[in-house]
């Protein structure tokens, strides 16, 4: 008996990449963005289903302690009017962002990357049009942001301007 939990405890650890412990997507979910945040040791993701496109399946930022979500946007995995999407370009570099809103609170969590300054992740929480806190990454996340998922997912573009806390 006990041979068959720790058989079964180490199977599960080989199927679930070490990356993917700091993410708060599921198994059957792609990870588009996450990362363990400096300030607070919480875990911002952004989870999408295998399906994902313009016309299909869903995108849902998650922010909390690992196994203890604390905010999900939009509340329902059928809804992507609240999520905007905007590439960014600099010199030497460039990166991307998706902004879930929530009004008044807007959750920006960007990924890029330019000379001078070199890589910059995390999330910004503004409220009614101001940056009122930020937590960078704690390490490199995982993210799959960028030209090509933004073009492929059908996200409207962010008409308002987002300057990297």
């Amino acid at each position: 008996m006990i041979k068959t939990i720790f058989v079964i405890g180490i199977s599960s650890l080989i199927a679930m990449p070490l990356w993917a412990s700091n993410s708060h997507c599921k198994i059957d979910e792609k990870i588009i963005f996450s990362c363990l945040l400096k300030k607070n040791k919480k875990i911002v993701s952004i989870c999408a289903s295998n399906n994902f496109s313009a016309h299909d399946g869903y995108l849902q930022y998650r922010f909390g302690k690992k196994g203890k979500i604390e905010l999900v946007l939009p509340v329902s995995e059928s809804s992507t009017q609240v999520i905007q999407a905007k590439s960014l370009m600099f010199s030497g570099g460039g990166g991307g962002y998706l902004r879930f809103i929530n009004e008044p609170y807007h959750y920006v969590v960007y990924s890029a990357v330019g000379r001078g300054w070199g890589l910059k992740d995390g999330v910004a929480i503004e409220k009614n049009q101001r940056l009122i806190a930020y937590s960078e990454c704690k390490n490199l996340p995982i993210s799959e942001m960028g030209g090509n998922f933004f073009s492929k997912s059908g996200l409207p573009i962010d008409t308002r301007e987002f300057l990297l806390p």
